[in-house]
């Protein structure tokens, strides 16, 4: 067996077979620089946060060796990343060590990766608590109307419509900037950015049917825009449309918004609507599914709509239980008292 290693990445001293023992640092630069590696099928800006992470890591333990880790190792790293209560990112370290083991035992037949392999898929950690809020229609309606009366972001305005009547992702709508040496063609650039995966006025026919491509999974959605409210009235306030340019246009600069400008300005026009902190632009999806299966909609028609490959997925966005609950409570005892007058 051919054991790789990056010698920058070892430890003085460890040896193993004549040859330096393989470190957590090692371990990341392989990964993170070998041919063979899906880090480099991620999409940019997942890679982007990948590679922060991994930085850290390799801050925190990177001259370990993997020989020196067990499960006792992982877990007080676990509990030291969540101490803060910060269990989501705890989390996302564990994501990248299992990831990153795994591409060690594949692609770089590394003896000491197939353990931590086998010791980390024995492991189990604290669950992640999914998020409990979600924005009303009510609470959209009145972005929507703040933006283009009060800011002038008509275009703002329009993306919250899309987002929250469609159940679209934000990059599903308002699209992502990435490196033009990134995958992916597109005819709208700037200083060395290309736009991609946001909604374009090509993908609305005459019937008001929208065909769109979604950006996480590839899947073809089909959805008439005669039954989304919210969309034909900011339609109305829109002066702008060319043939196959993007739909979601920043009113300043005129070219599409790049998603941390576009979360920092909605963030302004909720706090100026009082839509509670907690309540972030991501959860209009949720919103939306909330909505939907509040309303009695089929679950499984809801997870349609949302393009969710399972149906555990929509559940976890469908929120309110508590109403939920009172709800099934009410027809329970309306069914068992029927019949009693």
């Amino acid at each position: 067996m051919t054991n790789i290693v990056n010698i920058q990445g070892t430890e003085a001293g460890s040896v193993t077979e004549g040859l330096p023992t393989l470190t957590l640092a090692g371990l990341i630069d392989q990964y993170t620089t070998h041919k063979a590696s899906n880090f480099h099928k991620l999409r940019y800006h997942v890679r982007q946060n990948s590679a922060r992470l991994l930085e850290r890591l390799a801050e925190q333990h990177g001259p370990t060796a993997l020989t020196a880790i067990r499960a006792s190792t992982i877990q007080i790293w676990y509990d030291e990343w969540s101490g803060t209560g910060k269990v989501a990112m705890a989390h996302s370290f564990i994501s990248q060590m299992r990831t990153m083991f795994g591409f060690g035992l594949l692609m770089l037949e590394e003896k000491e990766c197939e353990r931590l392999c086998i010791t980390m898929n024995k492991m189990r950690f604290k669950n992640v608590q999914p998020r409990s809020v979600w924005l009303t229609a009510d609470q959209a309606t009145a972005i929507r109307e703040a933006a283009r009366n009060h800011f002038g972001w008509y275009s703002l305005a329009l993306a919250q419509a899309f987002q929250f009547e469609l159940m679209f992702r934000q990059r599903d709508v308002v699209g992502e900037w990435v490196p033009e040496a990134e995958p992916g063609e597109s005819d709208v650039r700037h200083n060395g950015m290309k736009w991609l995966r946001g909604v374009r006025w090509s993908e609305i026919d005459d019937n008001l049917m929208l065909r769109h491509l979604t950006s996480k999974r590839q899947k073809n959605i089909e959805v008439n825009l005669r039954h989304a409210p919210m969309i034909l009235e900011e339609f109305k306030h829109i002066t702008y449309r060319t043939p196959d340019g993007p739909i979601i246009i920043n009113d300043v600069t005129g070219l599409p918004w790049s998603a941390n400008e576009y979360r920092r300005k909605w963030r302004l026009v909720a706090d100026f609507c009082g839509v509670p902190k907690e309540v972030k632009n991501c959860d209009s999806r949720a919103g939306a599914i909330t909505e939907a299966t509040e309303a009695g909609a089929d679950i499984e028609h809801v997870r349609h709509a949302a393009t969710h490959s399972d149906i555990t997925q929509t559940q976890t966005y469908s929120r309110g239980a508590a109403k939920k609950i009172e709800n099934v409570q009410q027809k329970r005892l309306t069914h068992r008292y029927r019949d009693r007058g």
